[in-house]
């Protein structure tokens, strides 16, 4: 009589891996099928089934040939795992009257098999379970980048994984780097820093280009704080301010200086104030000089508010991170800022006007996140 024995797994390749420990390279597979704990295998001897097809007893295993076939497709997908081939049963190849059983092997059981497999493999990394722990950051979103990144099972992965995220971080281009006038909006919450970055940004472009006609405009008019503090950089960088009240006064001069000024537009903290400003800006951009859309996310920012300022202004051109001299940024904003491939522009440390605001290469936005691991040092920009 032929020996049958039962093999459990959390999956196809561990069910395989049973089946060859007990039975040996030679083991016949009778059936599979999914149960609740995973993938059941009824497996045999070689020997015996040989056996037992001597003896005629070839209906035993005629009704799984469906089952064989699908496993055996399986296990040719399934090579890199390093699992040895079974011999299948000749009975299990002759035609089969009965009906056709349904497929066991689903391209997306497959997958989630593998993508087990793999955050199993990942919460063993350091990395992983600090991150995880300490910043509150979403596991699958940390799982996804580790993986991608290569960061797992190796040898300094957390600076792999700082330049895997990086690499998607890093701005393409200088945002203030053509000639010409342009118009240059900052946007974010109140208490971002929008109003000192202006300012940097229009210290900076002074200093490259002297020559260049600069114009402050303030269209945050809720906030007497943020007006002020315009007029003060305006009086050290001494160029004019406007105030506007409606957004049609800003197109009307936007348009009217054409490209021969670059005007520095502080645009209002109100949400749904900063949305209709910039549509219509967008609306008469054939008309005016570029615009350079500069996204604001504090440091201190949650990653709600993060993901919500992204998701209000799809079209930013640069993402500017300031406050960092007051709090480091957390793993989960720098993992959603990547996962947005939000373009980090700039980096603003402190309130100086030439020596605060920087465009970072890829080492500096390394160090950065690298940073922002758990248990790292804090990154000073010097």
């Amino acid at each position: 009589m032929m020996h049958c024995v039962r093999i459990i797994g959390e999956d196809s390749v561990e069910a395989m891996a049973k089946v060859t420990r007990e039975l040996g390279a030679d083991a016949v597979i009778l059936s599979t099928r999914q149960v609740r704990d995973g993938i059941e295998i009824i497996a045999s001897r070689g020997d015996a089934v040989n056996e037992v097809e001597a003896g005629g007893a070839r209906a035993a295993a005629g009704s799984s040939k469906a089952r064989a076939e699908e496993f055996a497709a399986l296990l040719e997908k399934k090579r890199n795992a390093g699992s040895p081939k079974p011999r299948m049963a000749a009975s299990a190849a002759r035609p089969q009257a009965a009906a056709v059983a349904q497929p066991l092997v689903d391209p997306r059981i497959e997958g989630l098999e593998k993508s087990i497999s793999e955050i199993k493999a990942m919460l063993s990394s350091d990395l992983m379970v600090s991150g995880l722990r300490s910043a509150g950051a979403s596991p699958a979103l940390i799982s996804v980048f580790l993986a991608q990144a290569g960061a797992v099972g190796g040898d300094h992965s957390d600076q792999k994984f700082a330049a895997f995220l990086a690499k998607r971080m890093q701005c393409k281009g200088a945002l203030l780097g053509s000639e010409g006038g342009r118009v240059v909006l900052t946007l974010g919450p109140s208490g971002s820093g929008k109003t000192t970055l202006l300012a940097q940004l229009a210290a900076r472009l002074r200093m490259n280009r002297p020559e260049e006609r600069i114009t402050f405009v303030n269209a945050d008019n809720d906030r007497l704080a943020s007006s002020e503090q315009m007029r003060s950089f305006a009086r050290i960088l001494d160029v004019p301010v406007i105030d506007i009240e409606r957004p049609a006064t800003l197109t009307e001069f936007a348009r009217s200086t054409g490209r021969q000024v670059s005007i520095f537009v502080n645009m209002p903290s109100d949400f749904e104030q900063a949305s209709d400003l910039l549509d219509i800006l967008n609306d008469n951009a054939p008309d005016m000089a570029s615009l350079v859309r500069c996204g604001v996310v504090p440091s201190n920012l949650c990653t709600e508010a993060v993901e919500d300022l992204l998701d209000r202004y799809p079209t930013l051109d640069g993402i500017a991170l300031t406050k960092l001299n007051e709090m480091r940024l957390t793993l989960s904003t720098v993992s959603l800022l990547a996962l947005r491939s939000a373009p980090v522009a700039f980096l603003s440390s402190s309130s100086h006007l030439l020596k605060g605001v920087v465009e970072p290469d890829m080492e500096m936005l390394e160090r950065l996140i690298s940073g922002s691991l758990p248990g790292a040092a804090k990154e000073t920009l010097n």
